[in-house]
This record gives structure tokens, C-alpha cells and sequence, in this order.
């Protein structure tokens, strides 16, 4: 087996795996595809994965490595990143106040509040970088070749846009979109508050 398909397989499975755990971004497309519709909750895809892309951009291009090296600009980013994720939270909860036809209406509003939205959830955590930095060491071989790591950034976008899209679908399903018919307040507030609880975790975690 060629190095670099064994390299492009672990670096592969090294994203699908961190992308399957449920974080912000899971949050952010499941809500706007049960709440309101497929096509918002992809438009908040494509925003995750721009910021997938700019993550990895910088990554490749050197500048990431100085989250490793300057703990000031860490925690400053973490720190924002952690106010920004609670700030979306609050909002959803805000949204508990509001009759269940309007809740998130403000996102409904807007065409490009959820690509918006999908990119700062992404953008907002300072560890993608660390994250990428560390993936790239373990899984680009020394010396490879620029087509190699064009490749490996079409991989990313390609595997975080079937697999948010994937989320995406499902929660706009049929029984998704009743559930939250049925419950639709309950769970805005089980947003805001994993939105919240991730922010919290983000601002006391350390790398």
C-alpha cells in the first residue's frame, strides 16, 4: 500500500472520529434542521465547513503552531471562543420566552444567519487549531508532495460536508420535525443549554 493512501486513510479516520463526537457544531445543524428546515441547517453546514477549511489553511500554512507556543493567544481565543458559544446559548434559551411558532425566528430571518452561525460555532474553538496541528504530525509523511496536501484539504471539506449533511437530514426527517412539534421549547432549552455547558467546558478546560 502506498505511504501516502496509508497517511491520507489515517488522517481520514482521524476526522471522522472527532467530527462524530457531539459538540457545538452538532448542536448548531440539528437544531436549525428540526426546528426549521433542511435547507438552513445546510447552509449552516457549508459555514462549518468554511471554518473546517480556514482551521486547516492555517494549519498547513504554519500559523496554528503558534497556539502551541504562545499560551497568551491560546487562552485569549479560548476565552472568546467560550463567551461567543454561551452568548448562542443564552439566545436559544431566550427564545423559552417567545410563543413555540416564533422560536428562533431571528435565524428564519436572515439567509446567511446560519452559515454565520455555523462558522463562528467552528471558528469559536482555539483547540480546532491545536487539534490539526497535532493530526497533521501524526498523519502527513515529511517531504510530501503540494498536490498531497490539496488532497488532503478537499478530504476534510468533503467528509465535513457528508457528515454534518448527513446530520442535517436526519433531524429534518419526519419524526425529527414532530418531535419537536411536540416538544419543540423543551428542547430549545436542551440547546441553549449544551451550547452553554460548552462554553463553560471550553473556558475551563485547559489545551
Amino acid at each position: 500500500m502506498p505511504p501516502a493512501f496509508e497517511f491520507g486513510s489515517a488522517l481520514a479516520v482521524l476526522h471522522l472520529l472527532a467530527a462524530m463526537v457531539p459538540g457545538p457544531n452538532t448542536v448548531v445543524v440539528s437544531h436549525l434542521a428540526a426546528a426549521h428546515s433542511r435547507g438552513l441547517a445546510f447552509r449552516a453546514v457549508t459555514g462549518v465547513a468554511t471554518a473546517t477549511g480556514i482551521w486547516v489553511v492555517l494549519t498547513l500554512s504554519g500559523i496554528a503552531i503558534l497556539l502551541h507556543q504562545s499560551e497568551i493567544l491560546f487562552q485569549a481565543l479560548r476565552i472568546a471562543g467560550a463567551l461567543y458559544l454561551m452568548y448562542a446559548g443564552i439566545r436559544l434559551l431566550s427564545g423559552l420566552r417567545r410563543p413555540a411558532t416564533t422560536l428562533g425566528s431571528a435565524t428564519a430571518a436572515s439567509a446567511l444567519a446560519p452559515y454565520r452561525r455555523g462558522l463562528l460555532t467552528n471558528l469559536a474553538n482555539p483547540k480546532s487549531g491545536v487539534f490539526w496541528s497535532s493530526v497533521f504530525a501524526v498523519a502527513v509523511p515529511a517531504g510530501a508532495p503540494f498536490g498531497f496536501y490539496v488532497a488532503a484539504v478537499l478530504l476534510i471539506l468533503g467528509q465535513t460536508l457528508a457528515w454534518y449533511g448527513l446530520v442535517a437530514l436526519v433531524f429534518a426527517s419526519g419524526p425529527a420535525r414532530r418531535a419537536y412539534r411536540q416538544a419543540g421549547k423543551w428542547l430549545e432549552g436542551a440547546a441553549g443549554l449544551a451550547m452553554i455547558g460548552f462554553g463553560i467546558k471550553l473556558a475551563v478546560a485547559g489545551r
